[in-house]
């Protein structure tokens, strides 16, 4: 009985279970075994393992030797065939894992074989469609940029997984606060804390600031969780898929800065173009108010005060327009800087003279500081008097008693210039905003609110810097640093420049000297040819109306200066001064325009022009120019 219930052991047992003699011939295969390969008995009887050609030569080697051996088998019934044994099954594959061991007598000699096999062809299948599953989620995960992070909550470890799904960093949940922005981790706990609870939390997605060693900067990431319970219904594993967003981040950032920019942009616009409707109008009605009132006017000194104001108001009117020339440069990026060798000592002596000319208030004084004997820089002449003159036009403007001072000081490499005064001074909330555009103190005050702005983008240009110091009721001091290759000597003392008298000649003089000039006026434009034509009533004018007109008049005449309008009809100034230096290289041109810019100076210039000048024109300039020319 005992050994009976032994000898069905086999049919029991959840493996196929096959004996083969000692030379490989099968005796025995139980009935798991019998349907695993679809055969019977009567068929694989005899059948010889070594003759099977699903296992391959290495294994027969092995168990040749006497050698037990495993192996996992993909095995084809096809091969099998008539010549090993007849089955049922074909044109499939299973997938066995088969173990053969050397049964020995006591003395250790071979006496069979025992095969024990498994089908594991449904767990290979599972394994297979696990792993495809592995690839799609490692493809998405590249391709979405994407980290995946289990969160034991037991071990209160976070495990990083890698495209393949296998584990490459565990971190502890102390590491991973600290790497989280420290505005940001009060939240991330709270997450947590309610997640592992089973608490309600507002949406499925974090997006959490995180330190990476690699850009040494924080970091933006989406963060997407689920959570998965254990058998008891505790929280066991929190997953998190992170998503770095920082350039999505970044790019509504920029959107919001450049919407902003926008709106700034059009409030400026506004602001602008209400302050240049006030302060255009504002010295055009005195021009215009006192014009008229000058063509009825008969008494001497009546008409030399309305003529006085004309002229006051015409030069507010032109430091206007060069203001906003000099806005519009700012705007391009394009301020030109034209550096060159001045004498800083002179030029500031030279300045003195004419701000003093500006102060009409009794009340007020202007003092220079010059404590050298000479200052040889490097700077933009044009640029330098443009700070200086915005800085003491400021102070004049809210000065209304005391004192103002200019002066420099110099240093190796380096020259600061200050204008300081006894002025109203700058209310605390306006210091930061006072080199900014349109920026006024007193917004009933004559000005564009620009000059300070001007002077600020002036110094990035030349790489030097601006400051102002200001106490309200005290007064205020404002300074620029240039910094350029200077040479400079002291004097024994600081002195104060009085002024002296004018010696320039007088307009009259230069008149006189230059009557009688065979002079040809290109101006399409009838009044301002006009202006010439008074400005210049004691010379021969020839009008040209175009530039084709301008260029047949020098080949017919000869003229001992034309002035030259930029644009005219047919043919502009540009094109006719380049066909005039065709035939005559020695005639001066002057280039007459309304365009202000450094470029339109540049273009002129490059056509052949002998100089440069803007519009609206003045007698003393056009005389200066007839005497260096003719």
């Amino acid at each position: 009985m005992q050994n009976e219930l032994l000898s069905r052991i086999p049919e029991y047992l959840p493996l196929g279970v096959v004996v083969y003699d000692k030379d490989g011939y099968l005796k025995y295969a139980n009935s798991v075994a019998l349907k695993m390969f679809d055969t019977t008995m009567e068929v694989v009887s005899d059948i010889n393992i070594f003759e099977d050609p699903n296992i391959v030569d290495d294994d027969k080697a092995q168990l040749k030797k006497g050698l037990d051996v495993s192996f996992e088998t993909d095995y084809d019934f096809d091969l099998c065939g008539e010549r090993f044994f007849n089955t049922g099954i074909r044109g499939i594959r299973k997938y066995f894992v088969t173990k053969v061991t050397i049964m020995r007598d006591a003395a250790g000699s071979t006496q069979g074989f025992l095969l024990t096999c498994e089908d594991v062809t449904e767990k290979k299948a599972q394994e297979r469609k696990i792993k495809s599953t592995q690839r799609e989620l490692a493809l998405a995960l590249n391709a979405g940029k994407l980290v995946s992070w289990n969160y034991q909550v037991e071990e209160g470890l976070f495990y990083k997984f890698d495209d393949q799904i296998e584990n490459i960093e565990k971190r502890s949940l102390e590491y991973v606060n600290e790497s989280i922005h420290p505005d940001d981790r009060t939240r991330f706990s709270a997450l947590l804390d309610a997640i592992v609870q089973k608490q309600e939390f507002t949406g499925d997605s974090i997006v959490l600031r995180v330190f990476e060693e690699e850009y040494k900067d924080y970091r933006f990431y989406n963060f997407i969780y689920s959570a998965r319970e254990d058998e008891q219904g505790h929280v066991a594993v929190v997953t998190f898929v992170q998503r770095d967003i920082t350039e999505d981040v970044r790019y509504q950032q920029n959107l919001i800065s450049a919407k902003n920019k926008a709106e700034e942009a059009d409030k400026l616009k506004s602001t602008f173009l209400a302050n240049m409707s006030h302060e255009i109008r504002t010295p055009l009605n005195a021009i215009v108010g006192f014009s008229e009132l000058l063509s009825d006017a008969t008494d001497v000194e009546e008409k030399n005060e309305y003529k006085q104001l004309i002229e006051t108001n015409s030069e507010i009117l032109l430091k206007l327009i060069g203001d906003i020339l000099d806005l519009s440069k700012i705007e391009a990026g394009s301020i030109g800087i034209n550096r060159q060798e001045i004498n800083v000592s002179q030029l500031c002596e030279d300045l003195y003279r004419s701000f003093r000319q500006r102060i009409v208030n009794p009340n007020v004084t202007l003092r220079l500081v010059n404590p050298y004997a000479k200052c040889i820089a490097n700077f933009d002449k044009h640029r330098f008097i443009q700070v200086f003159t915005n800085y003491v036009t400021n102070a004049i403007k809210y000065t209304p008693h005391g004192e103002i001072v200019m002066g420099y000081e110099c240093a190796p490499g380096q020259v600061l210039v200050y204008v300081k005064d006894s002025g109203i001074g700058i209310p605390n909330e306006k210091k930061g905003r006072i080199f900014s555009r349109f920026e006024k103190l007193d917004n009933f005050a004559q000005g564009t609110g620009l000059g300070l702005s001007i002077c600020k983008a002036i110094a990035d240009a030349t790489g030097g810097k601006v400051g102002f110091e200001s106490t309200v009721n005290e007064g205020s001091e404002f300074w620029y640093v240039g910094y350029t290759d200077v040479e400079y000597l002291e004097k024994s003392q600081s002195v104060e420049i009085e002024e002296d008298p004018v010696a320039e000649p007088a307009a009259e003089v230069f008149l006189a000297k230059m009557k009688d000039l065979n002079i040809l006026v290109a101006e399409d434009n009838d009044s301002n040819y006009l202006l010439i034509q008074n400005l210049l009533k004691e010379n021969r004018l020839t009008r040209a109306v175009t530039g084709v007109q301008a260029v047949e008049k020098v080949k017919l005449q000869t003229f001992d200066i034309v002035f030259m309008d930029m644009r005219m009809p047919v043919m502009g100034g540009l094109e006719a001064t380049t066909m005039i230096r065709e035939f005559d290289q020695s005639i001066p041109i002057i280039a007459l325009t309304a365009n202000a810019f450094d470029s339109d100076k540049d273009d002129a210039l490059a056509a052949g022009c002998s100089y440069f000048m803007t519009k609206p024109l003045k007698k003393r300039e056009l005389i200066e120019i007839l005497s260096k020319y003719c």
